[in-house]
C-alpha cells in the first residue's frame, strides 16, 4: 500500500470508535469490484479490536449476502441505499417504499427520457431491457432479470427503481426532472455515472446509519463511516468520524474527516490501520 493523500493529515477520531459501517463499490471494493486481502485482514482486525463492521450499499440485499458470507458479517446491513436493512440470513428488519404514485410517476419519467428501467420488488428484479449493457454483472450476482415490457405497475411496490444509461446527458436531465417534481416524495441519487438509484425520501444512507447506530445502540459518535460517492455524504453526516476514498470527488471529500487512497491502492485497509485501529 502507498501512503494516504495529504489532505488532513492530522485529523483522528475525537471519540473511541466501536462501529465502522462502510460502502461497497469504490470503497469496499477494488476496482474489479473484489475483497483484497488487506481488505479481508483490516475487517478480520477489527474483530479482534472487539469493534463492529457492516456495509451500506446502492445493491439488493442478494446480492449483498454473499460478500457478507466472505466477511463472516455478524451484524445486519443495509441495502438499496438504505430503504432496507436486513440481517445476514435476509431477514428483513426494516424497510421504506416508495409511494405508489411517486415510484409509478418516476419510472415514467425514466422511460420518457429514454434510460432502461430496472424495478426491485423484494427478491426480484425487473428490467426493460434484460440483455441491457450493465445487466450482465447484476446477472452474476442475482440471476437474470424479469421482463418488465414497460409495464409500469410492477413498479409500485418496489424498494428501488434504477434508471440505467451510458448517456450521461440523458441521466442527469432525467435526475433534473425527478429533483424539478416537489410533488414526489423521493430520494433520488447516482450510485456510479450510469445509474440513477430512486428510492424514498427517508431511505438513504443516513438514516440507514441511523438505523444500524440504533439495533446496536452505539452512539453516531462512535461510528466510524467510508465511502466514495455524493450519497455516501449522508453517511458522513451521521457518524462521528468519516473517510473518503482517494477517487472521490472534491465534494465528497470536503465532507470527510479524512480522505485516505483510492480503493484501486489498499484505501480501504489504510484507512481501517491508520484512523481505526491507530497503526502507523
Amino acid at each position: 500500500m502507498t501512503d494516504s493523500p495529504a489532505e488532513n493529515p492530522g485529523e483522528v477520531a475525537a471519540h473511541p470508535i466501536r462501529f465502522v459501517i462502510s460502502d461497497v463499490d469504490g470503497t469496499l471494493l477494488d476496482g474489479e469490484k473484489k475483497l483484497t486481502a488487506c481488505a479481508k485482514a483490516a475487517v478480520r482486525a477489527l474483530r479482534a479490536a472487539g469493534i463492529s463492521f457492516t456495509f451500506i450499499s446502492a445493491r439488493p440485499p442478494k446480492a449483498m449476502q454473499p460478500l457478507a458470507a466472505e466477511l463472516e458479517l455478524d451484524q445486519p446491513f443495509a441495502s438499496f441505499n438504505g430503504a432496507m436493512v436486513c440481517s445476514p440470513n435476509l431477514e428483513v428488519l426494516s424497510q421504506k417504499l416508495m409511494t405508489r404514485r411517486s415510484s409509478t410517476h418516476a419510472s415514467q419519467l425514466i422511460v420518457d427520457h429514454g434510460l432502461d428501467l430496472w424495478a426491485f420488488v423484494g427478491t426480484d428484479w425487473y428490467a426493460t431491457e434484460v440483455k441491457g449493457p450493465h445487466t450482465p454483472h447484476h446477472t452474476e450476482m442475482l440471476g437474470p432479470p424479469k421482463q418488465m415490457n414497460y409495464s409500469l405497475e410492477v413498479c409500485a411496490a418496489a424498494a428501488k427503481i434504477v434508471g440505467v444509461s451510458d448517456d450521461r446527458a440523458k441521466i442527469a436531465a432525467c435526475e433534473a426532472a425527478m429533483l424539478s417534481d416537489p410533488t414526489m416524495s423521493l430520494s433520488v441519487s447516482r450510485s456510479a455515472e450510469y445509474y440513477l438509484d430512486v428510492t424514498d425520501k427517508d431511505a438513504n444512507k443516513g438514516l440507514a446509519v441511523d438505523m444500524l447506530s440504533k439495533l446496536r445502540n452505539i452512539p453516531a459518535a462512535q461510528i466510524a463511516t467510508l465511502g466514495d460517492m455524493p450519497t455516501d455524504v449522508l453517511m458522513f453526516a451521521k457518524s462521528g468520524f468519516s473517510v473518503a476514498m482517494g477517487q472521490s470527488d472534491d465534494k465528497v471529500k470536503q465532507a470527510a474527516k479524512v480522505v485516505t487512497a483510492a480503493n484501486t491502492d489498499e484505501g480501504f485497509a489504510m484507512a481501517i490501520e491508520k484512523y481505526v485501529l491507530g497503526k502507523t
